[in-house]
């Protein structure tokens, strides 16, 4: 069979799509009656007459889960006479694409599959049995609505191609709860254990799984349909569009942390790598330039503007040595090994900076008129002035401000004598007071005895 072949005078076969039952080929085709797309397996010669009388049977029930059977016929074709089945086909999520990646959460893993239950149930009751589920023959509609494929058609194939013995209602049942573990766990039946169940599942469902992972599962479709009464159908209705945020299998969760673990040790690796070639490729001396380059700048970045420009230009300048004192007597000299200076002249800049950074943080004396207005500031805090004032005095002292102690303190000394000269001088000019005696100095007084005896004698010859 190849595309573009008709069937039945109004199946046109599109293209053939994958089947997992051998000797069957499924083919997407367009219902021309219907005007709609349809599934169409061709089935095998041997088992056809079985198939066309089960199909028959099947199409005959009316079930919203049950995909429905649109027509069965046999065709004559270049390859001779053929077989086959129009199926409608339903558009939403197939479980076994589902289960291929992904775990289901027990609130819509129990509603797959109690759907899949009941619908299996009304073919029983009609005294069919699927005989080969699976999850590729479920589909959950966009709507929510589950739906299986393949009563009346997949068992027969499948017995004929060796695949089951005959289509049984027990083999349904156990079928049934073997999609259930898949579903919860991510594993098979057979691989899945009691630890593996999650949490959550209701007590009869729970029930149900452990017999069936100790080898007692159920042995009818209705047991199974009773154990999952619990189940909610409305929890599939978003179910197609949210698959991908389902959990992943086991097996590919492990395998998703393998692949982040090598990525990440890859990473490294090659970082790593990336960093030797670096360290190779740049000298030794380069890098330790550029070190110095880089404390260079954030010192001069941290330092007074200006000092790092200072610091390089005494370096630069040649140094004078002062001759040393020494008790030799004359004409014995001993040479005095000159201090080497550093061989990189950064090196040196960077010495001479630490000593000044070390002389600015020592203790230093307060000046004479940061005292002066210390002084006037404790007697008037709430001056704001006086404030600022005594501020700018600290900052200019710490920074090596204009300010020179030394005039200060002349310029004080020379108005304090200016001061005691004019007091002077005012005392001076001043009248004295009349209450104020001041006696005679007795050696000025004169004695008449002693003026008397003091008189010369007259000469007697005069």
């Amino acid at each position: 069979m190849r595309s573009g072949t008709v069937l039945g005078a109004r199946f046109t076969l599109l293209e053939q799509i994958d089947h997992d039952i051998p000797g069957v080929s499924r083919f997407l085709a367009q219902d021309s009656r219907l005007g709609r797309r349809t599934v169409v397996d061709v089935v095998p010669r041997e088992c056809a007459a079985q198939v066309r009388s089960d199909a028959t049977r099947a199409s005959r029930l009316r079930d919203p889960r049950l995909a429905r059977i649109i027509a069965t016929g046999q065709e004559d074709t270049e390859q001779g006479p053929v077989t086959y089945v129009a199926i409608e086909h339903v558009p939403g999520a197939v479980l076994a694409d589902v289960l291929a990646t992904h775990r289901i959460d027990p609130r819509r893993a129990l509603a797959i599959a109690a759907g899949t239950a009941r619908a299996l149930a009304v073919a029983r009751a009609h005294g069919m049995s699927h005989g080969f589920v699976r999850p590729s023959c479920i589909t959950v509609s966009p709507r929510g609505r589950v739906v299986v494929a393949g009563l009346g058609v997949d068992g027969e194939t499948a017995a004929a191609a060796g695949l089951i013995a005959v289509p049984a209602e027990e083999a349904d049942a156990r079928a049934l709860v073997a999609l259930l573990v898949r579903a919860l766990t991510g594993v098979d039946l057979a691989e899945a254990t009691a630890d593996d169940l999650p949490d959550g599942l209701p007590d009869q469902a729970r029930s149900l799984v452990l017999a069936s992972l100790r080898g007692t599962g159920p042995t009818t479709v209705a047991q199974v349909v009773a154990a999952l009464v619990a189940a909610d159908s409305r929890a599939l209705v978003d179910f197609a569009a949210t698959v991908d945020e389902l959990p992943l299998t086991p097996r590919l969760e492990q395998e998703a942390s393998e692949r982040a673990l090598r990525k990440a040790q890859e990473e490294a690796r090659r970082e790593s790598e990336a960093r030797a070639a670096a360290r190779a490729l740049v000298s030794h001396d380069t890098l330790a330039s550029a070190q110095r380059n880089a404390d260079a700048a954030l010192a001069e970045e941290r330092s007074e503007p200006g000092l790092h420009a200072s610091v390089l230009a005494m370096l630069a300048e040649p140094a004078v040595q002062e001759p040393l004192a020494t008790s030799e007597p004359e004409g014995v000299t001993e040479s005095i090994p000159a201090v080497d200076r550093p061989a990189d002249r950064h090196e040196a800049a960077f010495d001479t900076l630490e000593i000044m950074v070390a002389d600015q943080n020592r203790v230093r004396d307060p000046g004479t008129w940061e005292l002066v207005l210390a002084s006037l500031h404790r007697r008037f805090p709430g001056s704001a002035p006086l404030a600022r004032s005594h501020r700018r005095a600290q900052e200019r002292a710490i920074h090596g401000g204009p300010l020179n102690g030394t005039r200060v303190v002349l310029a004080v000394a020379i108005v304090g004598v200016a001061f005691a000269v004019m007091l002077a001088l005012g005392w001076l000019d001043s009248p004295l007071d009349p209450d104020i005696v001041i006696e005679q100095d007795p050696s000025s007084i004169p004695n008449p005895g002693v003026t008397a005896s003091l008189d010369p004698a007259p000469d007697p010859s005069g």
